[in-house]
C-alpha cells in the first residue's frame, strides 16, 4: 500500500470533524488485547534479556528494517534534529547497522543515537555503546514512550514495538512528541497477515542460530535455549501476538487524528522488505510558511 493512498486515509480522517474538533468517525480497530508473555512483571530479567538479544540478532542478519533508511533520514533531517532517540530499545534494536546507513543517506560523518526502554538491558546497551565507538549511548533509567524526559532531546524513534501499546497509549506517544515538537518514528514488521504470521517461524529457528554470536556470553542463555528452548518459544509466540495486536496504516492514520494541534507532516505507509513488508509512521513539524 503506497503513501499516497494512506495520505488520502489521513486526510479523509482528519477532515471528519465537527466544529468542536472532535471526530466524527473512526476506523474501528480489530487488533487484539492479549500482553506478550516477555512484557508480564513475573517474567524473569534474565529470560527478558535474553529474548530481546536473539530478537535483535534475528533482525541484524535479516536486515528487516533496511528499506526504511530513505525515509528516516529524510524526516530526520527535516525535523532539523542532530540526534536519535531510540525508544523501547529491547537489546538495542537495529542500531549497529542501521546507525551506519543513516549516516550515509545523510551525508553525515556520523549520527547520534541514544537507546532508552522501560525495562533497559544495560548489558546490551554497554554494548551497543563499545562496538560504536561511544556514537551510540544509552539512558540507564527506565523511560515511559509517552513522557520522555526533557533531557532526552532529539527524532524519537520506536522499532518493533508501537504493537506494545494500547490505541490511547499510542496517541498519547504521538501527542507527547508533538507537544514537545518532536520529530517521531514509527517502524513495525509485524503485521496482521497470515503470511507475516507464518514467518514468525523463523524467529523461532533464528533464535537457536544467533545464541552462538551473543556477546556477552551467558551460560544461562545456551540452557535456556537449547536444554529447555524457553526463550524461542516465547520468542515466537510473542511474534504471533505481536502481529495480531499491530497497527495497520489505516489505523495508524486513525491515532495521528487524535493529535493536536494538527501541524505536522505526517508519512503513512508501507514499504517492501526482504521477508515482509514494513509498516512505517513518520512526523514531525511543519515549516513555518515563508
Amino acid at each position: 500500500m503506497g503513501s499516497s493512498l494512506i495520505e488520502t486515509v489521513v486526510d479523509e480522517i482528519v477532515k471528519t470533524k465537527d466544529e468542536k474538533g472532535n471526530t466524527l468517525q473512526k476506523v474501528n480497530m480489530n487488533r487484539i488485547k492479549l500482553s506478550e508473555i516477555h512484557e508480564q512483571p513475573w517474567f524473569p530479567k534474565t529470560l527478558r534479556d535474553g529474548l530481546t538479544d536473539e530478537l535483535q540478532c534475528v533482525f541484524k542478519f535479516g536486515k528487516v528494517y533496511e528499506p526504511i533508511v530513505p525515509r528516516l533520514a529524510k524526516a530526520i533531517q527535516a525535523a532539523g534534529a542532530r540526534g536519535v532517540v531510540d525508544l523501547c530499545s529491547g537489546a538495542g534494536g537495529p542500531w549497529t547497522w542501521l546507525r551506519r546507513s543513516l549516516a550515509q543517506q545523510m551525508n553525515s560523518e556520523q549520527i547520534e543515537i541514544c537507546l532508552t526502554d522501560k525495562f533497559p538491558n544495560i548489558a546490551a546497551f554497554e554494548r551497543e555503546k563499545e562496538v560504536s565507538g561511544g556514537a551510540i549511548t544509552y539512558c540507564r533509567d527506565s523511560v515511559d514512550a509517552s513522557k520522555i524526559p526533557p533531557s532526552l532531546d532529539g527524532f524519537r524513534v520506536l522499532f518493533t514495538s508501537f504493537h506494545h501499546f494500547s490505541p490511547d497509549e499510542a496517541a498519547a506517544i504521538l501527542q507527547d512528541a508533538v507537544d514537545n515538537r518532536r520529530g517521531i518514528a514509527v517502524f513495525e514488521a509485524a503485521r496482521r497477515s497470515p503470511l507475516t504470521i507464518l514467518l514468525t517461524s523463523i524467529v523461532f529457528f533464528g533464535g537457536f542460530l544467533v545464541v552462538p554470536l551473543i556477546r556477552p556470553f551467558r551460560a544461562s542463555l545456551l540452557f535456556w535455549t537449547y536444554l529447555i528452548p524457553v526463550v524461542p518459544f516465547v520468542l515466537w509466540l510473542d511474534g504471533v501476538i505481536s502481529c495480531l495486536r499491530s497497527y495497520p496504516p489505516a489505523e495508524l492514520a486513525e491515532l495521528v487524528s487524535r493529535v493536536k494541534p494538527q501541524d505536522y507532516v505526517w508519512d503513512i505507509g508501507e514499504v517492501r522488505g526482504l521477508l515482509t513488508p514494513v509498516t512505517y509512521m513518520l512526523g514531525y513539524p511543519a515549516p513555518s510558511p515563508k
